[in-house]
């Protein structure tokens, strides 16, 4: 009898143990958060499913507490979540960029007094990671999650076979120009066009030069400075030497598929889309990356897209949303989940994970993408901009349907462009 109680008492105490460890294991927040949140991003690919891994992190720390996702297809998300700000019914936590410019920040929730009651230090960020998160008037309008900037990939067996060098990491706008008409050949539908015409050309084009789209302050546009003009001039020429697919040709095959069908020996490479791209090119040809040319000023000409996370300034869940925000871009797990579609907000992932990592199926570093950040700047079109943007997208189109010369178009569309950036700053 004696045995038998002391068996009973000994697995009573092992049943508390295991139940009091599991609990410890799967309530690191001891079980004070609870309740509902919703979340709203968009993405799509790898990149989707990086963030859907990543809410998974988060229902593991806060098993109390229920997370909905809704995800949107990029082109489609600025409608549907002003439509569900303006109603009044948006999610808790809105993905969000600093490209958007001040956009919606009057629904955005600051920050900053949760940053400073957790002791959150920003120097734990990636540099560049957290840039455009605070507005100029002080509000943090976001936490970061992710960086990515662009590097060139291009087919060795076009260029081996055309006899030019691959390009190097000092390379200049007018020698890529000279390049990619080298590599061109062949006409109709068996055109190899010197690149492929990605939508991130047009975020490019102004700042082959040295010139730009605007100043700093977007008060004043620059598109009819000489040195933006002499950028739009060589996409002019590209297009006119069939070096870049015309809008016909680039509506015939998708972007992606015109280089991985060796329809095209360069493409501007996002890390986004850099797993993809490789899985689809797999063994079909050898090929390699580098950064995108240099301007006069000896400055690699590139674009940062930045990912991050806001707090609709409505929610009725604002301690469960700012826990999320804080995990998505605070946490080591997660950071090291991000590793695979983008820079990581998080240093120590960086450093670590993400600097281990190769594109899938080749020895191409992530790191590269890495030496992108230092001349790269903010996407210029977007968010409050918006406008200005659609005008842009005009004169672009004016110059790659040969419609008119660069020129031309500048003369037509800046003051479209001026006037949409003074009805910015008239609001």
């Amino acid at each position: 009898m004696k045995k038998l109680v002391t068996l009973l008492f000994a697995s009573l105490c092992l049943f508390l143990i295991t139940a009091c460890s599991s609990e410890s294991s799967n309530k690191e927040d001891g079980g004070k958060n609870s309740g509902e949140i919703t979340i709203m991003g968009w993405g799509g690919g790898e990149e989707l499913q990086a963030r859907k891994d990543a809410t998974k992190v988060f229902k593991k720390m806060y098993p109390d507490v229920k997370v909905k996702e809704i995800w949107l297809p990029a082109d489609s998300v600025d409608q549907k979540l002003d439509a569900a700000l303006a109603a009044g019914n948006a999610a808790d936590v809105i993905m969000m960029s600093p490209d958007w410019k001040g956009l919606r920040s009057k629904w955005l929730e600051d920050l900053t007094p949760y940053l400073e009651k957790d002791k959150i230090d920003v120097a734990d960020f990636t540099p560049g990671a957290d840039d455009g998160y605070v507005t100029p008037d002080g509000n943090r309008e976001g936490m970061p999650t992710t960086q990515s900037t662009f590097l060139m990939a291009y087919n060795k067996s076009i260029f081996d076979k055309a006899g030019v060098p691959y390009p190097t990491e000092d390379w200049t706008w007018d020698d890529f120009a000279d390049i990619a008409e080298k590599v061109s050949s062949g006409s109709g539908g068996d055109r190899t066009y010197g690149m492929v015409s990605h939508w991130v050309q047009n975020r490019f084009a102004t700042y082959y030069y040295g010139g730009g789209p605007y100043n700093s302050d977007w008060t004043k546009q620059t598109i009819d400075d000489p040195k933006t003009i002499k950028s739009l001039e060589l996409i002019e020429k590209l297009v006119s030497k069939k070096v870049l697919p015309d809008d016909a040709a680039s509506n015939s095959i998708p972007t992606d598929a015109m280089f991985v069908s060796q329809k095209a020996a360069m493409y501007p490479l996002g890390l986004f889309e850099a797993g993809d791209i490789a899985k689809k090119v797999g063994k079909n040809f050898e090929w390699g990356v580098v950064l995108p040319p240099k301007d006069p000023n000896g400055k690699s000409v590139n674009i940062k897209f930045q990912t991050g996370f806001a707090m609709n300034k409505d929610s009725k869940n604002k301690e469960l949303a700012w826990e999320y925000i804080k995990t998505i871009s605070m946490d080591k797990e997660v950071n090291d989940i991000y590793a695979k579609v983008g820079i990581p907000a998080l240093k120590e992932s960086a450093e670590t994970t993400f600097a281990e990592m190769k594109i899938p199926n080749t020895d191409i570093k992530q790191t590269d993408y890495m030496s992108g950040l230092e001349d790269a700047v903010q996407a210029p079109w977007g968010g409050a901009l918006n406008k200005a943007t659609d005008v842009f997208e005009q004169l672009m189109e004016e110059i790659t349907t040969e419609k008119s010369s660069a020129k031309e178009a500048v003369e037509k569309y800046a003051p479209k462009i001026q006037k949409a950036l003074d009805e910015v700053h008239q609001k």
